[in-house]
């Protein structure tokens, strides 16, 4: 009998040695965690004792620490370069906008002179702050993500025409033929004005890139699906594709004001959000961007 009480008397010892421990050490845990919280380091939380389950605790803790600081560090890069990039928009806006403002006041000063080469070089720069305005806008518009969709049934056939229609001059002034083949009468339900941002964002890197010939064409893929497809001659091949929805991506290192994958970025995101997808393909001289929606919420006709 005596032989029993000592040995519940060494258990209970060790039980409570064992639990000295553990509290010792989610004392220092909570005590490592409280300094972190409050000061910028890259710090992890320690313990005094091997027991594995203390040990498995910490080693969660600190992998969760480092993803966090990853994280942040990753946040405070991304936040460097879009600082960087709104204030190269804001130069890109600025910069047409002086050379418009210059001609005007030579058309002041000099009310006697041909108006008209004046006038086309105010038009042309004009053309230039309306482009980048709109980078900037459908930019603001995906960091905010508090615009609510307005889903309707819509004609994209005809959405896409008229786009064509507005854009004829420019295209034209540019020297592109655009073939387009277009079936007629395809409806989405989806929101306009983002599927208008898009074709305009996509006849937008025509005009920025595109060389001599441009295709569109918009059709039928199956009983589910519709396919839109952008697709142009370039001056050169198109490397390093899959960087070309980076919004910080640009062709020129040593030139951060023309970020190549802004206006692709903004139309895959606006794809994405009227649930659609969007495929880049490169070949020889030709690049081409090809948008996938689905059909089934389309109301019955």
């Amino acid at each position: 009998m005596l032989g029993i009480l000592i040995l519940l008397i060494v258990i209970c010892l060790v039980l409570f040695a064992l639990l000295l421990l553990v509290i010792t050490d989610v004392h220092r845990i909570s005590r490592d965690l409280d300094y972190i919280n409050h000061h910028n380091t890259n710090a992890g939380i320690t313990s005094n004792t091997n027991l594995p389950l203390i040990r498995k605790l910490s080693a969660g803790i600190n992998q969760n620490l480092n993803t966090m600081h990853q994280l942040q560090i990753e946040q405070v890069e991304q936040e460097k370069k879009i600082h960087q990039m709104l204030m190269d928009l804001t130069h890109d806006i600025k910069t047409p906008l002086t050379v418009a403002t210059g001609y005007v006041q030579l058309l002041d000063r000099q009310p006697e002179a041909d108006p008209k080469p004046s006038l086309a070089r105010i038009a042309n720069n004009l053309r230039s702050v309306n482009y980048y305005l709109h980078y900037l806008m459908d930019f603001n518009l995906i960091q905010e993500k508090t615009r609510s969709l307005n889903h309707q049934a819509v004609n994209v056939s005809e959405l896409l025409k008229n786009e064509l229609f507005d854009y004829y001059d420019q295209l034209t002034a540019s020297g592109l033929k655009v073939t387009p083949a277009i079936t007629d009468q395809l409806m989405l339900e989806t929101d306009e004005t983002l599927m208008r941002r898009i074709i305009q964002n996509l006849i937008g890197n025509w005009l920025k890139y595109a060389k001599s010939q441009a295709k569109l064409s918009f059709a039928r893929q199956d009983n589910h699906h519709l396919v839109m497809t952008f697709s142009n001659d370039t001056a050169q091949p198109v490397s390093h594709v899959d960087q070309l929805v980076d919004r910080f991506y640009t062709t020129d290192a040593a030139r951060t004001t023309q970020s190549v994958g802004l206006g692709l970025s903004i139309v895959q995101s606006l794809t994405t959000t009227l649930g659609g997808k969007m495929k880049l393909e490169a070949h020889d001289d030709s690049f081409t961007v090809k948008l996938t929606f689905r059909t089934d919420k389309l109301p019955a006709r």
